[in-house]
């Protein structure tokens, strides 16, 4: 209702100095937790950093998180979460990535490049979690490690997982709900459980 009220020209001002308003928060919130943030990124809602002694997690600028239904026409059901739970895993996130609910977790490295779109939902992870094998599946030193590079102009649909040891090119699509287990080429567009290549982005004109 009040937002009915506001005249249109005014809108950008407000918005911008809302910003500023915000900036200062959103400073002392990330340096609590351990990472560096930077004037240009926009937050909607709080995401969740956590990280294990010697772990890093570095973001670039214009990062946009939305942690929150106001930021995302399909909805999130969780906070972003990034977790470098590995003692000295590394979490690389390029400038102007935008992530919507999704939930990003590194024993060892995930690398993600510039301009990378995230969806609703999304679980990225460089671990099995538990081992595979049943006789081990408590033992934490047996669990498959591997990184994760996401290149450049990724786009990844909405609730789809990118599992151990993958490596996503550039420009590439991975669908909706897609489980990607194996290395996608750039600009492939991948889909299904597992994922298979169905497509190549530049045949798209939208």
């Amino acid at each position: 209702m009040i937002k009915q009220l506001i005249p249109s020209a005014l809108k950008p001002a407000i918005k911008k100095f809302i910003k500023i308003l915000k900036s200062p928060m959103i400073f002392c919130y990330c340096r609590l937790n351990g990472v560096q943030s930077q004037l240009s990124w926009e937050l909607v809602g709080w995401p969740r950093f956590r990280k294990a002694p010697g772990a890093s997690i570095e973001i670039g600028k214009r990062f946009k998180a939305v942690s929150s239904f106001r930021g995302n026409s399909i909805g999130v059901f969780q906070h972003v979460l990034i977790n470098a739970f590995g003692r000295n895993s590394r979490i690389h996130i390029g400038s102007d990535v935008g992530m919507s609910g999704c939930s990003i977790t590194s024993l060892k490295e995930i690398y993600i490049g510039d301009r990378v779109m995230i969806g609703s939902g999304v679980l990225i992870t460089d671990s099995d979690s538990h081992p595979i094998h049943p006789d081990h599946r408590m033992n934490a030193e047996k669990i498959g490690i591997a990184p994760i590079k996401i290149h450049n102009d990724v786009f990844i649909g909405a609730r789809a997982i990118i599992l151990k040891g993958v490596c996503i090119g550039k420009g590439a699509v991975v669908g909706a709900g897609a489980v990607v287990v194996k290395d996608v080429p750039d600009f492939g567009i991948v889909a299904g459980n597992p994922a298979k290549l169905i497509g190549d982005a530049r045949d798209h004109d939208a």
